[in-house]
């Protein structure tokens, strides 16, 4: 990620796992991570994305579409759609004219990297067969937060050998660990909420 962004050390910003269930997973609509994570106080589009697929991924599971090249159009404004940040559709119409839809479909084990202003979506998985996969975030140690997050501020990740993960192994119990849900106030779309109002206002 390091060398795909060019601009120096970077560190992991978040994690989580997709879990798209059988007949039931949920879509997600067309949005670039950097929609979040501009009102996340992260000044500049240097960050990015591992996606991993932890199932297949094909079309009927809900599989990543996604728009090559649309990062190059920079950020485009989103607004809040139920729980979910999308992006404008009248842009996103525009781009898929200049940037062909792309399905991608990956087998377990295949990682997507991607960058931040990448447009993308996926659909409900409608097919008998899980679909999850493991997303792996980073930003740029220059570009740290102007302010606090439920993601982290900028810190050193230091990075081990190949060999060191093989070691390791898996030996982790998930048995009595909390885990991260989520925050109970999202501050970037509480940020949202605030810029509608001042616009609203102002019109």
């Amino acid at each position: 990620m390091e060398k795909l962004l060019g601009r120096g050390e970077i560190y992991h910003y978040h994690s989580k796992v997709i879990m798209k269930e059988p007949l039931t997973g949920g879509a997600h609509i067309w949005h670039q991570d950097y929609g979040y994570w501009y009102l996340n106080g992260c000044l500049l589009p240097d960050m990015g994305t591992v996606w991993i697929a932890i199932d297949k991924a094909d079309v009927n599971n809900g599989c990543l579409k996604i728009l090559p090249g649309s990062h190059m159009a920079g950020r485009i404004e989103h607004s809040h759609i139920g729980d979910q940040m999308g992006a404008d559709m009248t842009r996103v119409n525009e781009l898929m004219k200049v940037c062909q839809l792309k399905h991608v479909e990956v087998n377990a084990g295949d990682a997507i990297f991607f960058h931040c202003n990448l447009l993308h979506r996926s659909d409900q998985n409608s097919s008998p067969n899980r679909r999850w996969a493991f997303l792996v975030s980073f930003n740029t140690a220059g570009n740290n937060p102007v302010y606090e997050h439920h993601h982290p501020q900028y810190f050193k990740t230091n990075k081990v050998p190949n060999e060191d993960i093989k070691k390791f192994g898996t030996k982790l119990n998930p048995r009595g660990k909390g885990f991260f849900e989520g925050p109970k106030v999202d501050v970037s779309i509480a940020k949202f909420a605030e810029q509608q109002i001042k616009s609203q206002s102002q019109a």
